[in-house]
């Protein structure tokens, strides 16, 4: 009898490594922790040629798996000053996650804006404010890491590991570790 409890034990204990992170060979992030992670760093306000003033909030991260990209969506303020005039919409980017190991960061490649709706824009602006949601993308996404993670995060029980690859799922961004 004390031969099988210990077979038991030892088989529930192996069983339940599987949910350890790491242990499992993955980090898992779902799409509200990454929103959690990224709205630290909203809102942004961005001039453009002194003709726009855009002003990012409330980033919503979605994740698909059949296109393997991770989106964001923000609620969007655009200041016309010459017009005296505020609009406001949504903006919607996305972009290929990768991370980069040399700075334990996430980012967003390839950004591109997918959707963009402005209530009460005047038609002549559209196109200003399409070219400058890209660049505002560029630079406030692709260039700047998502999430860096820290140390202690990719170390469990004295051990080290290191994300190898990241995969998107539609219920988590998940980070392949080595």
């Amino acid at each position: 009898m004390p031969r099988i409890l210990t077979l038991l034990l030892a088989a529930l204990l192996v069983a339940g490594c599987s949910s350890i992170p790491f242990l499992s060979g993955e980090l898992r992030m779902t799409a509200d922790e990454l929103t959690q992670k990224l709205a630290r760093r909203f809102p942004v306000e961005k001039s453009v040629a002194g003709l726009l003033d855009v002003t990012l909030t409330r980033p919503v991260v979605e994740l698909s798996a059949a296109e393997s990209r991770l989106a964001t969506s923000f609620d969007v303020t655009v200041r016309l000053p010459l017009a005296n005039k505020t609009v406001s919409g949504s903006l919607k980017i996305a972009g290929r996650p990768e991370y980069v190991a040399a700075s334990r960061s996430l980012f967003l490649r390839e950004p591109r804006v997918e959707q963009m709706r402005m209530d009460d824009m005047p038609a002549a602006l559209s196109a200003a404010l399409a070219a400058a949601a890209s660049k505002i993308a560029k630079d406030v996404l692709e260039d700047k890491p998502l999430y860096v993670f820290k140390p202690d995060e990719f170390a469990r029980y004295g051990v080290r590991y290191e994300p190898e690859r990241v995969e998107v799922k539609d219920d988590a961004l998940i980070l392949k570790v080595k």
